[in-house]
């Protein structure tokens, strides 16, 4: 596979682009979603059919051709759960968190509760700590979904 020189700001183009893969995919299965710019979450979405209302920070990463790792690494995790937690506050929101990864030719997401997250990898307050998101797979309390793709053709 050729190795792609990817833009200056190829991260906050996957930010935003994991940010609405995210609201698409809850707005498909019934969710009214808004997109917020508030520090600590992302999305604020209510399930229509329960009135529950998610406040959700998205995480995504967009790994290189090759570079296969199950780990989201989360700079500050504990002050990354305040944010969550003060912003769903302000919002009567329930805290989740969305893991969006490009890796592979294959888009992978995961939607699980903040709750969640600290069962399965602890609350750290550590400077960093590695959620290994592979493990969420067999987790019936995360919703997941995978796209896969592949080019058929592209710029010469």
């Amino acid at each position: 596979m050729q190795s792609v020189d990817k833009s200056s700001n190829h991260s906050k183009i996957t930010g935003d682009f994991a940010e609405h893969l995210i609201m698409y995919w809850l707005s498909r299965h019934g969710f009214e979603c808004v997109h917020v710019t508030h520090t600590g979450i992302d999305i604020i979405a209510t399930r229509k059919s329960t009135g529950e209302r998610l406040g959700i920070s998205v995480k995504s990463r967009s790994r290189a051709a090759g570079q296969i790792d199950n780990a989201l690494t989360i700079t500050r995790p504990s002050d990354e759960f305040r944010k969550v937690d003060e912003a769903c506050g302000h919002f009567a929101c329930k805290p989740y968190f969305a893991i969006v990864i490009d890796q592979d030719n294959v888009i992978n997401a995961y939607i699980t509760s903040k709750e969640n997250i600290i069962n399965m990898f602890g609350h750290s307050s550590a400077s960093s700590q590695n959620w290994n998101y592979k493990k969420l797979e067999n987790d019936r309390n995360t919703v997941l979904f995978s796209l896969e793709y592949g080019k058929q053709r592209w710029f010469q």
